[in-house]
């Protein structure tokens, strides 16, 4: 019961209400709210366990918002790409109030290049050079010769190849989650927005009225009253707590989320004259598979000083696609997962997304690739 309380209530409770509750605050949850605060008149307020980077997959983000990995024709395509345009739009606006997007976001708009090593892996990249140019991008195929010419510091062998994207971009992920909670707290003097962290939701609540799942307890006994919609954007957490939110209300949810450990060390400059001019990734990392001991202790040993060690639960989703939509037996309810150490490229597109479900608004995407019915109940 999340309505107004009876007499004899835990005096400890202390009930609140919002249009949207948000329960998780890495970068999906944080732009969600966002998105909210700016293009609508709801109120949001967001919970997490913790504190926005200090634990999850978010703080150990690379940045890169790339479309050179994303196969056109695909959902996973439609989502990158409408969430790189929300970006492009994001540091526009940055300049439009003179800010600049290199110091308050790091944005960096150098291209990204896939660097291929192999026979096998030259012709894959001429043909996702091939669909990407046919899909409305930019992209350029580059020789090993014309490699050396762009990159001289890379040493790739005789086969080696590129293929290169140049509005491709990286963002300093730290602060571009800073600069969007930073737009949010704005909000708290117009009773629009709060933050409740280091308070984790423990329980999803069923209105006494209505039966209807619209509000989160927290740990601390703060009552969250939805109006509109209650959001879980937990990453790898969601599985393992929407079974723990929804184990009193009768409801069998499965979240096909799965943990992963992901690494990200962060280098001062180095005292040399090694230099990349784009965002660099090999084709062939997928395939990588673990050294023994033996040959990584006969591996060169590069020795730099890290200036940022993080680590977070990365996200395996089996069918590769996060998971973004309402639930069919809370419809109230909705989902934002899965992005599979993605989440930063397409978070705006998802807060979009999640956003105009709620509102009702027309959909610039079809939700039906991410949809919860069928993948998690």
């Amino acid at each position: 019961n999340n309505d107004t309380p009876e007499v004899g209530a835990l005096a400890s409770e202390c009930y609140h209400t919002y249009d949207v509750v948000i329960v998780g605050a890495g970068i999906i949850g944080l732009s969600i709210a966002r998105h909210f605060l700016l293009h609508s008149r709801l109120s949001v307020a967001i919970v997490d366990a913790s504190t926005p980077l200090s634990s999850g997959a978010t703080g150990a983000g690379q940045g890169y918002l790339c479309m050179i990995h994303k196969t056109p024709g695909t959902a996973l395509w439609d989502l990158a790409k409408r969430s790189q345009q929300l970006w492009q739009m994001f540091v526009d606006n940055l300049q439009d109030q003179g800010i600049s997007p290199l110091q308050s976001v790091g944005w960096k708009k150098t291209g990204s290049v896939l660097v291929g090593r192999t026979k096998e892996e030259t012709e894959q990249l001429k043909i996702r050079v091939h669909q990407l140019s046919n899909a409305g991008l930019r992209a350029e195929y580059w020789s090993s010769s014309n490699l050396r010419l762009k990159e001289p510091e890379l040493t790739v062998g005789p086969e080696g190849c590129a293929a290169f994207l140049p509005d491709d971009a990286q963002i300093e992920v730290h602060s571009a989650v800073a600069l969007i909670e930073k737009d949010n707290i704005h909000f708290i003097p117009h009773n629009r927005y709060a933050e409740f962290y280091n308070d984790p939701a423990v329980c999803l609540m069923r209105s006494s009225k209505d039966g209807k799942v619209d509000a989160v307890k927290t740990n601390n006994n703060n009552i969250l009253h939805a109006k509109e919609a209650v959001v879980i954007a937990a990453g790898s957490w969601t599985g393992s707590l929407m079974h723990n939110l929804a184990r009193d209300l009768d409801v069998t949810i499965n979240v096909p989320v799965q943990p992963r450990k992901g690494y990200l060390l962060v280098f001062e400059n180095i005292k040399s004259n090694l230099r990349l001019n784009h965002a660099t990734m090999e084709a062939g990392y997928v395939n990588y598979q673990r050294t023994s001991t033996e040959n990584s202790s006969k591996s060169t040993d590069i020795s730099m000083t890290a200036t940022i060690d993080a680590k977070g639960n990365l996200l395996v989703v089996p069918d590769g696609k996060p998971v973004i939509g309402p639930i069919p037996s809370m419809p109230n309810v909705y989902l934002a997962t899965g992005h599979e150490g993605g989440g930063i490229s397409m978070a705006l597109g998802t807060a979009e997304l999640i956003a105009d479900m709620v509102l009702g608004n027309s959909l610039k995407l079809d939700p039906t690739p991410f949809a919860v019915e069928g993948r998690c109940c």
